[in-house]
């Protein structure tokens, strides 16, 4: 199992483990302003699902390994692996059928060189057309419910840090028992920028883990 588990991680470019999170830099704002899917990650991701012999889901994989649960995301409904209700249920599925399952922990990563664009803004404006009030309480019970699985989830989940991690990608990190990142790999958290109120309770964690000044 623990081969297995190595080579999972090679898979996904995380050999190399780098614990410390840098500092911004304009190069990783132009990529917040400029989403779009690379064509190697589109190939890539083609040729993850053509291996599986039968997945059930749209927007992520799901692997059943030797003593644990590989769930990668691999986004169709968004771009960039970023977060919308379909693809949270998806990874609330497969979390939950793992919790259920003979696996000894689960490792969550992503296909192509982005792990997660945190949540889908685009999606979420749209679906603010219709009634405002209703589809917001609908999109906060998705999210919460969606934190929620990784806070309650019994058995450890290892995370492998392929690219950039923004906003909801970054903050339910903390919520994980072991995130291992390549020299890719990168997080951001924009909530100012956005507007937005910190999500996956990094109000909590991310003092507790960097101190209160940070």
């Amino acid at each position: 199992g623990t081969s297995t588990f190595m080579e999972a991680l090679a898979a996904n470019g995380t050999t190399n483990i780098q614990t410390s999170v840098t500092g911004v830099t304009a190069n990783k704002r132009r990529f917040i302003d400029d989403r779009r899917d690379q064509p190697f990650d589109k190939r890539l991701r083609f040729s993850v699902r053509q291996t599986e012999s039968a997945y059930r889901y749209r927007d992520i994989v799901v692997r059943k390994q030797d003593g644990f649960t590989h769930i990668l995301l691999s986004t169709k409904s968004s771009e960039n692996n970023s977060l919308n209700p379909e693809v949270m249920k998806e990874v609330q599925s497969a979390l939950n059928t793992a919790a259920a399952d003979d696996s000894k922990l689960v490792l969550f990563s992503a296909v192509g060189s982005i792990f997660c664009c945190g949540l889908d803004f685009i999606y979420f404006i749209r679906r603010l057309t219709d009634d405002r009030k209703k589809e917001s309480t609908k999109m906060a019970e998705a999210i919460r419910n969606f934190v929620n699985t990784f806070i309650q989830f019994k058995k450890p989940i290892i995370v492998a840090v392929n690219g950039p991690a923004i906003g909801l990608g970054a903050s339910i990190l903390p919520l994980c028992d072991v995130v291992w990142a390549n020299e890719k790999a990168w997080f951001q958290t924009p909530y100012t920028t956005f507007g937005q109120s910190p999500d996956g309770c990094s109000s909590l964690t991310f003092p507790r883990i960097m101190g209160l000044a940070s």
